[in-house]
């Protein structure tokens, strides 16, 4: 006769509980060895039904650190749906890691890291999918101890967009940093641009100012169009009407081919040189990239 497990308080089938809680609402220490139920840290037991997603595992995380306690890392740059850094590991094959507003720090143990300094009080902290994380412009900051240059912009870029382009909160988050990571956050700050789409825009105007490209004036202005909207252009030198556009994978498909051919058609009727490089040519022929896009700038009468 097939065995038969007790069901779990309805409390608890759907979030993750700690042990402590579940022997209280009278569930055995034997049904909490269940197999049925995991237990990604010391103490803390999840039914395995659900999802284990990046958001679920932080939860989880969350039960097993210090008393206010926020996720930050990788896992919280996943949370916020914010760029992971070119060629990291996914969040789920490394330690989570979290820090504390207050209270002591503790040591690394059952797959959770507590960062060594604690978080200035005046840190923001959002609740995003049930997940206690510092806002957008904190998580950028301290991930920039650890981070190459290019990452560390990118993932700035990104939470500049995401902050409508609002530096001043990208400056507190660096005047809240540990004395001895501000003087890194501050110079990658002073690369990171507003409406910045992808890590591969950043990587892409990186290239041209390694290479002695003037910096594009991208956010200047849209190139004028008919229709219900503007054309803004990844990158653009209005002096010289050059735009750049990056298309991913996306472009490929039949309906956003046809909307980019209308949209370089109405470009090319204002006057614009629309010059087009694919995400994998930025990535593999960074080279080539940047040779083409300085000969339609030099065509063009930009000079350096």
């Amino acid at each position: 006769m097939p065995h038969v497990r007790t069901p779990l308080p309805p409390q608890l089938r759907h979030r993750p509980f700690t042990v402590s809680e579940a022997v209280g609402l009278g569930v055995t220490r034997k049904r909490l060895r269940s197999s049925d139920l995991r237990a990604p840290f010391t103490g803390v037991r999840v039914s395995r039904a659900l999802d284990w997603t990046v958001a679920l595992r932080a939860r989880c995380a969350l039960l097993a650190a210090p008393a206010g306690a926020v996720v930050v890392g990788d896992d919280a740059v996943e949370v916020h749906g914010l760029p992971t850094p070119f060629g990291a590991p996914a969040a789920m094959d490394t330690d989570l890691v979290v820090a504390a507003l207050r209270g002591s720090a503790v040591p690394r143990t059952g797959g959770v890291v507590v960062l060594p300094h604690r978080l200035d009080p005046a840190t923001p902290v959002w609740q995003v999918g049930g997940v206690r994380v510092p806002g957008v412009e904190d998580v950028w900051a301290l991930r920039c101890a650890d981070l190459d240059d290019e990452s560390g912009i990118a993932l700035g870029d990104g939470a500049l967009r995401r902050l409508d382009g609002d530096r001043a909160s990208m400056v507190a988050a660096v005047e809240r940093l540990p004395l001895e990571q501000r003087a890194r956050a501050t110079r990658l700050l002073g690369h990171v641009r507003h409406q910045v789409c992808s890590p591969v825009e950043t990587r892409l105007r990186l290239l041209l100012l390694r290479a002695g490209v003037p910096e594009a004036s991208h956010f200047a202005a849209p190139v004028p169009r008919e229709g219900r909207a503007e054309v803004w252009p990844d990158l653009q030198w209005e002096s010289v009407r050059v735009a750049v556009e990056v298309d991913g994978p996306h472009h490929a498909q039949d309906a956003q081919r046809e909307r980019d051919v209308r949209r370089d058609r109405r470009t090319r009727h204002q006057g614009w040189t629309q010059v087009k490089v694919s995400s994998r040519e930025v990535m593999q022929q960074p080279g080539d990239v940047v040779r083409w896009i300085s000969a339609e700038l030099r065509q063009a009468g930009l000079r350096w």
